[in-house]
């Protein structure tokens, strides 16, 4: 060999070893962060469960602004108001890109074919556009029939069937969701349909989930495994399967209604994007935005409710003082119905203490940079993921007076539940994003859980279910929960009983005018 050759190869492997050391290292000006090391940088920290708790300690540590290493990658964690104002809110399309998701598009449900994985261009723009004039305030209105009957429909497998109550949230979240995306309903938890869009669901949120599978975009030869050395291609194939087909199934159903005049298929939102017509080649990206759409109403109304349940269960106190409200305003005689809601102070305190208290989101949706900007003297570079933290913003001292502490008294005290002066940057809506990603669905979202939350609480008691053998009260705590994609309380029991006979027999009566109303969104 001659010195010019092996002086190239010396050349090679000293920039090669030069290389793979600087890999996972933080480069200059970005945020700081916790001590990155060769190669990994940070993924070797991402591990286990409660990785919002990790990122949110971080965040104390290291400020409201840091960074994360993942390989040659970057995350930039935001964890306060002021934070996420400026870089998404402030930047519009700039910080609101969305990385791509080697898990999601093996889900189906990637850049081509989710809305909420889809990168920014025309096509999302114009989509979003469409829908956020069907999701408006002023629109959502319509909506409000639907969710008087579905609401009253749960009244009623929870007075018949109480130990049911789990399956009776989630068929009455998915039926709602349908209504709304597809203009028809589902009126059975364990119709084949409902079970396999539930199993479809949680196998892509398990999927989803912080450090359950090897990091992709560190080592993009785990992709290339072959099966036995790569069972979540496997299941997440079998998800995708299931999805395409429950996808396939709504639109050609749509369109077969359309067809045939049925008026609730055109009053809906897949329906309104097909009468409109998608642009050309984009029909495919349409279609599956039906199911997204199907996904976030069924499980975040789903998580909200399930974890009200609870926690009228454990605060007794703040249950009755909520009955209290409502009864004072509207007694035993009748349903509560949409306009009551913002003549009840306490309840939607108590709501907004709820999801304060345990976020469905806690960590976000990761948002990408499309461009680089400097924040706080700090680079956040094109390219970089987002966290928007927000279980660090709600659980901050700083912001609450013990955060840690169920309180809804503290949304009666500000408007926001903060301490004086801490509200300048804050909105009321960081649950549901933010940037140009903010949530669409967020009226129907706030609407849907205001109207249950009256009813579940002028209907029903909620109690501690006792062990049948001992006669106490079985244990539960508000740490119980399952940290996947969607935060909701892992299952556990409760005792749910109507308050009385005269409030059984009006929900019995309403659920016939319920369920004749509903009968035009009946499947066909």
């Amino acid at each position: 060999m001659q010195t010019s050759e092996i002086l190239l190869l010396v050349a090679l492997a000293v920039w090669a070893g030069v290389f793979v050391l600087r890999l996972g290292r933080r480069e200059p000006g970005l945020p700081p962060g916790p001590p990155t090391i060769p190669v990994l940088g940070n993924a070797h920290l991402l591990g286990g469960k409660d990785l919002h708790l990790k990122i949110t300690d971080w965040a104390r540590y290291y400020g409201d602004v840091f960074s994360i290493k993942i390989g040659s990658g970057t995350m930039v964690v935001l964890s306060s108001p002021a934070a996420i104002k400026e870089v998404v809110d402030k930047h519009g399309w700039v910080g609101s890109s969305r990385p791509s998701n080697y898990i999601a598009e093996l889900c189906g449900s990637g850049e081509q074919s989710s809305i909420l994985f889809a990168t920014d261009g025309p096509r999302l723009k114009n989509l979003r556009r469409t829908l956020a004039r069907f999701f408006s305030p002023q629109n959502s209105v319509r909506y409000q029939p639907a969710q008087a009957a579905e609401s009253t429909l749960l009244l009623h497998d929870l007075i018949t069937r109480p130990e049911d109550f789990s399956d009776s949230i989630r068929r009455f979240s998915h039926s709602l969701a349908k209504i709304i995306t597809y203009g028809q309903r589902a009126p059975n938890f364990h119709a084949p349909d409902v079970l396999a869009f539930y199993s479809s669901l949680d196998g892509m949120i398990h999927a989803l989930a912080p450090g359950r599978y090897p990091p992709f975009e560190l080592f993009p030869v785990f992709k290339y495994l072959p099966p036995p050395f790569a069972p979540w291609r496997a299941a997440c194939q079998e998800v995708k399967s299931v999805r395409a087909e429950i996808q396939t199934s709504l639109w050609e159903s749509l369109r077969r209604r359309q067809a045939a005049g049925d008026e609730e298929s055109f009053d809906c939102a897949l329906g309104e994007l097909m009468h409109r017509g998608p642009p050309p080649g984009e029909e495919h990206f349409y279609s599956y935005t039906g199911i997204g759409l199907l996904d976030a109403g069924s499980d975040t109304s789903a998580a909200f409710l399930l974890s009200l349940v609870l926690v009228l269960s454990l605060y007794p106190e703040c249950q009755e003082r909520a009955r209290k409200e409502i009864d004072a305003l509207i007694g035993p005689a009748r349903l509560p119905v949409a306009e009551d809601g913002p003549k009840l102070p306490y309840l939607n305190a108590l709501i907004r203490e709820v999801l304060r208290f345990r976020p469905q989101f806690p960590l976000g949706i990761p948002h990408m940079m499309s461009d680089s900007i400097v924040y706080k003297d700090h680079l956040v570079p094109k390219g970089s993921k987002l966290m928007l933290n927000t279980y660090a913003i709600f659980h901050d001292p700083e912001i609450f007076e013990n955060p840690e502490v169920f309180n809804p008294d503290r949304f009666l005290n500000s408007e926001y539940g903060t301490r004086p002066g801490m509200d300048a940057d804050f909105r009321d809506n960081f649950l549901f994003g933010g940037g140009r990603r903010i949530c669409i669905g967020q009226w129907i979202g706030r609407s849907t859980m205001q109207i249950t939350a009256m009813r579940l609480i002028w209907a029903l008691t909620f109690a501690d279910a006792r062990d049948p053998a001992t006669d106490k009260p079985l244990s539960r705590d508000l740490d119980t929960y399952a940290h996947n994609f969607v935060v909701m309380p892992r299952t556990f029991k409760c005792k749910i009983e109507p308050r009385g006979a005269e409030y059984r027999d009006v929900v019995v009566q309403a659920q016939e005018d319920a369920k004749h109303y509903l009968s035009r969104f009946e499947p066909k």
